[in-house]
């Protein structure tokens, strides 16, 4: 039996990946979820999306399912593309501001080398020993800053695949705890909260599978 199902797919002009999850219901219906999902965009917000849920008998969704969803996934990809352009933007930024405080770095540090030149051994040792006494602990303090945000990234990133894979339990599981990472309390609470209701909503359509 031919259908024009993934011509009409195909025809919707998204990138990423389009999740479709199908379930029969008492009485006849069906429970449709689409959910967009585009996994190459750098900023995780995406996965704040919720899915689309349709109900209706077979002839119903054969009608109006496409036109249903034909334009929030056009929307949808449009926001994921202005994401990704954005945070291309914010990342250029950094690099910028990166390259221009490297430039101030090694000019003091120049400034700082001419200066010691002109002092005695003695006074070349007592500036060793201060810039290791005023530097060591901060540069320890970047180090641990930069593991604990490695960390919470590599968390973050189970979690949405985690989350695209419609395993919510697991998701909740890894979200980092807003006590170990009272500075993103309210993303975690935000986030946790989210996957809580796509839990309930997604228990809610495959209840009846």
């Amino acid at each position: 039996m031919k259908t024009n199902f993934f011509e009409h797919i195909a025809g919707l002009g998204f990138n990423g990946n389009l999740n479709l999850t199908i379930a029969k219901q008492a009485g006849g219906e069906l429970a449709v979820s689409v959910l967009l999902i585009n996994d190459k965009i750098s900023d995780k917000a995406g996965n704040a999306i919720p899915p689309m849920l349709l109900r209706g008998i077979a002839t119903e969704l054969d009608e109006g399912f496409f036109e249903a969803i034909a334009t929030p996934i056009v929307s949808t990809a449009k926001l994921f593309a202005n994401m990704d352009e954005y945070q291309k933007g914010l990342d250029n930024a950094k690099l910028a501001s990166k390259q221009e405080q490297d430039k101030k770095s090694k000019s003091a540090k120049t400034k700082g080398e001419t200066t010691a030149n002109t002092n005695t051994d003695d006074d070349n040792d007592d500036e060793a020993g201060e810039t290791e006494t005023l530097f060591t602990q901060p540069l320890d303090d970047k180090l641990k800053k930069e593991e604990r945000k490695r960390v919470y990234e590599e968390l973050m990133k189970q979690v949405g695949e985690l989350n695209q894979q419609c395993k919510y339990d697991e998701a909740i599981a890894h979200m980092p705890k807003a006590d170990d990472y009272p500075e993103k309390a309210e993303e975690i609470t935000r986030k946790t909260t989210e996957l809580q209701k796509r839990k309930v909503m997604y228990d809610e359509l495959k209840k009846d599978f």
